[in-house]
């Protein structure tokens, strides 16, 4: 009889969740997990009958299923009295959260450091500086705070093969001398702006320039309550680490005018706007884009192409300075046979390619970049 009625219970609770599922408005993005839900798919005679559509229906109930949030976090907390420290490739360590980095990271990596060296080896008839900035992750700055037996890539062998190239500027040094400071946030995967001004500085002096004092960018504070990509990843949706978000003052930057690929155009390199919503690192140029203009009143006559991931983001208001034009590419969405022909037609003085090393090693646009 007991079994009967735990059944019966059972059942009404399944039914009364598939109710609130189709009932309930459905969103397209998930800010607390900050990616895109999966939408519901159509289906078609070729999609039902090769089993797509019910792949892609269950991908879609699982992402919009009544109280997902909750169970994702309940379920993340039982994996946690169970012992185990990891959830969605990401560790959870008693001074926050660092990600994973393992061999199918860097499936790209030969690849990738190919490509690079190829379109180096262009740009030497243009006579730009070209510098290599591949910057470690909290996974190599703090591997000693993962638990016994996590299944991490030695990067040794990537940094040395990186280190081959004149241009690589190796940062690997002067972080692992700075490695009792918050180098890397605490719930997210990027570096903070103590990690990016060391960056920075490095950057300067390969290319012979003296980097000015962090006094002179002026510091403040954005946001202390920061939660980001890592925190999104492991699912635990509990306040244990949160991060304040730093950054050189605008006044610090003198005018900057920034226009991104739309022809839309800002007097500032921040969007303050983003500030309301879950993803505070949009703050840096309001996200990634394909192709972003910044122009300042520096006066140095110098111009720079950068080619980057989202590190590069954090890094750009300690370079800004030094330029009087920037061109901003993220080879994710934008157009591969016209970036040699930015080079040919905008004479920079300067390009670097900036990544972190997990998505330089996993990156799948990198090798097009020679093309013209």
């Amino acid at each position: 009889m007991k079994n009967k009625i735990f059944t019966g219970v059972f059942a009404l609770l399944l039914f009364g969740l598939a109710i609130l599922t189709l009932a309930l408005p459905k969103k397209t993005f998930s800010e607390t997990e900050n990616r895109t839900l999966a939408a519901l798919p159509k289906p078609t005679k070729e999609t039902v009958l090769d089993g797509q559509f019910t792949a892609d229906f269950a991908k879609w109930l699982s992402d919009h299923y009544a109280g997902r949030d909750l169970f994702v976090s309940v379920k993340s907390g039982f994996d946690l009295l169970l012992g185990s420290r990891e959830h969605g490739g990401v560790y959870l360590t008693n001074k926050g959260l660092v990600d994973s980095f393992t061999e199918k990271d860097a499936k790209e990596f030969d690849k990738n450091i190919g490509a690079v060296e190829a379109f180096q080896q262009k740009l030497t008839a243009y006579g730009a500086d070209f510098r290599l900035l591949i910057a470690p992750t909290g996974t190599q700055g703090y591997a000693d705070r993962l638990p016994a037996g996590a299944p991490v890539l030695d990067a040794a062998p990537l940094f040395d093969r990186l280190r081959e190239n004149a241009a690589f500027v190796d940062l690997t040094g002067v972080f692992d001398a700075h490695r009792d400071e918050d180098l890397f946030y605490t719930t997210d995967h990027h570096w903070t702006a103590r990690g990016a001004y060391l960056a920075y500085c490095e950057w300067m002096n390969a290319r012979g320039e003296t980097p000015k004092t962090e006094a002179d960018f002026k510091l403040e504070t954005v946001t202390d309550s920061f939660y980001g990509t890592l925190y999104s990843r492991f699912g635990l949706f509990l306040p244990v680490f949160r991060d304040t978000l730093v950054a050189p003052a605008a006044e610090a930057l003198g005018h900057v005018t920034r226009t991104n690929s739309k022809g839309e155009t800002f007097d500032s390199l921040y969007a303050p706007e983003t500030l309301t919503g879950k993803d505070k690192y949009l703050y840096f140029l309001g996200g990634n884009d394909s192709i972003v203009e910044l122009t300042t009143d520096a006066g140095t006559g110098k111009s720079l192409l950068l080619i980057k991931d989202s590190y590069a983001n954090a890094f750009l208001p300690y370079a800004l300075p030094a330029f009087d034009r920037v061109t901003v590419i993220d080879l994710r969405y934008f157009s591969m046979d016209v970036v040699m022909n930015l080079v040919k037609n905008n004479a920079y003085t300067d390009v670097l390619v900036l990544y972190n090393l997990k998505s330089f090693a996993s990156d799948r646009n990198l090798e097009l970049l020679p093309l013209e």
